[in-house]
């Protein structure tokens, strides 16, 4: 198993009493300190969100389509043909 990178970047957050006795709670059930608690949700949820946002969602229609779309052979574009073949400015 690879070893975790090290720890090296501090996070400080403000919160009630009440917030924290909860979050303590909830680690205790877990058998994490309040520390472990908070990053591993955190993760948890962050990595939920960037899943979320690199998600495209489309319905039933625009899934045909879409699957239509690539299934059609490519078509010639003589002008960008031209522009891949032109040498690129910073090749001088």
């Amino acid at each position: 198993m690879m070893n975790p990178a090290p720890r090296e970047e501090r996070l400080h957050i403000r919160t009630s009493p009440s917030e924290k006795a909860l979050l303590a709670r909830a680690a205790k059930a877990r058998h994490l300190n309040v520390s472990q608690f908070v990053l591993q949700t955190s993760l948890d949820a962050a990595k939920s969100i960037v899943r979320e946002e690199n998600t495209i969602w489309v319905d039933a229609e625009e899934y045909d389509w879409l699957s239509n779309l690539l299934e059609e052979p490519p078509r010639e574009l003589p002008e960008l043909r031209r522009l891949l073949n032109e040498p690129v400015v910073w090749n001088g």
